[in-house]
């Protein structure tokens, strides 16, 4: 096993979800009860819900256990009678620090010994919300970390904002091997519930929830159960900047998505993965940023993708919904607990994590998962598991 002094590594993944859990059905009744839809609108509702690949999603609102039509964020609703951007931020204000300083305490309780005080950075990411002082310092002083420990934000970069978060941690550690840097991924997606019975506002109240993950990044160490973070590559899509977007309305925020997003990102995908692989052999392991059942369903069939390698994806998609940016640890996290219950390969497998934000842009991370040192024996089941298949660019 190679480390290079210092190779960057995710030490630990924590995720949590808001207290409020939906039933996509159940939501599904409620957008049709709402709009009072009529019978053209009720079977374009089923089709999206039933076909989105969600069962159960989360979110901040208390309305979110109730879904009734009387709520101000029902989606039948007039402009008038629906809270105002301002309302939705004093919610997140709140909500956003509760569940941003439940993952990271996850992440931190899984390093020995007390970690909050080891941490140099913090960087937080979020699009569905601004306040200041920001997230990033009440999260700090929630977890008690350092007054001198190093802030940034990175916000409205969309779902593939992590991937940014990750960079910058990776790029402080192989600068500064003592460094420990916390990234959190903080999104509140049903916060900006938009009213109105037109294709966009039905499709995107089908796919989106409300979640948080915060991942350690430091040097890899030869103890192992953890993924290097070997290379990261961003790559755009030229003129299609107006296929995904977020705008601050007064009543939320707003967001436009194209149907043709999973076509343009198959497009972009192959084209960025060859270069992020750059004759490497195909990944063992794929993390997929699950921004719809689309766009999982086309990576797969673009890149020969069994259904193993999509498991986790579509797990994630199953239970959580789209929660935006730490959607993607989600994904990663499922997959370490997948290893840490299989005999795992001596020099551990290669994986590549993906996802899309606004631009059009991808972000990818070529990993390796590098087991415990009480995991590096037996036959390599983990790698005849998952089958990588030929890459088909």
């Amino acid at each position: 096993m190679r480390f290079v002094d210092p190779d960057p590594a995710i030490l630990a993944i924590g995720t949590a979800v808001p207290p409020y859990r939906m039933m996509q059905a159940d939501v599904c009744r409620w957008v049709s009860e709402s709009l009072d839809a009529n019978v053209t609108q009720r079977r374009l509702l089923r089709q999206l819900y039933t076909l989105s690949g969600i069962e159960t999603r989360y979110s901040c609102l208390p309305d979110a256990a109730a879904l009734t039509s009387d709520s101000r964020f029902a989606p039948g609703r007039h402009f008038a009678e629906t809270p105002t951007t301002s309302e939705r931020m004093a919610i997140y204000q709140q909500a956003a620090v509760e569940i941003g300083v439940s993952a990271a305490e996850r992440a931190l309780g899984q390093m020995e010994g007390p970690a909050a005080g080891r941490v140099t950075h913090l960087i937080v990411v979020s699009c569905t919300g601004f306040f200041a002082p920001g997230l990033d310092l009440a999260i700090a002083q929630r977890l008690g970390l350092n007054a001198t420990v190093q802030r940034t934000l990175i916000g409205f970069m969309g779902c593939a904002a992590a991937f940014n978060g990750l960079r910058l941690a990776a790029q402080i550690v192989a600068g500064q091997p003592e460094a420990l840097a916390l990234v959190v991924c903080v999104e509140l997606c049903t916060l900006h519930i938009q009213p109105g019975s037109d294709r966009m506002a039905m499709t995107l109240a089908s796919l989106f929830a409300d979640g948080a993950a915060a991942c350690l990044v430091g040097a890899a160490t030869p103890a192992g159960d953890l993924l290097l973070i070997n290379r990261l590559h961003s790559q755009t899509q030229p003129e299609t900047e107006d296929m995904m977007s977020w705008q601050i309305g007064n009543h939320g925020f707003v967001m436009h998505l194209s149907p043709d997003v999973p076509r343009q990102a198959g497009i972009l995908a192959t084209s960025a993965l060859a270069t992020l692989l750059d004759g490497q052999p195909a990944p063992t392991f794929w993390a997929i940023h699950p921004g719809g059942r689309a766009i999982v369903d086309r990576m797969a069939e673009l890149l020969n993708l069994t259904p193993a390698q999509t498991a986790a994806s579509y797990s994630v998609l199953r239970q959580y919904g789209n929660m935006s940016s730490p959607t993607i640890l989600f994904v990663l996290h499922e997959l370490l607990d997948q290893f840490r219950r299989s005999i795992t390969p001596m020099d551990g497998v290669d994986g590549v994590a993906a996802a899309f934000g606004p631009g059009l842009v991808t972000e990818m991370a070529y990993l390796t998962y590098v087991p415990a040192m009480s995991q590096r024996s037996g036959i390599n089941q983990l790698a005849q598991h998952i089958e990588a298949p030929e890459y088909v660019a």
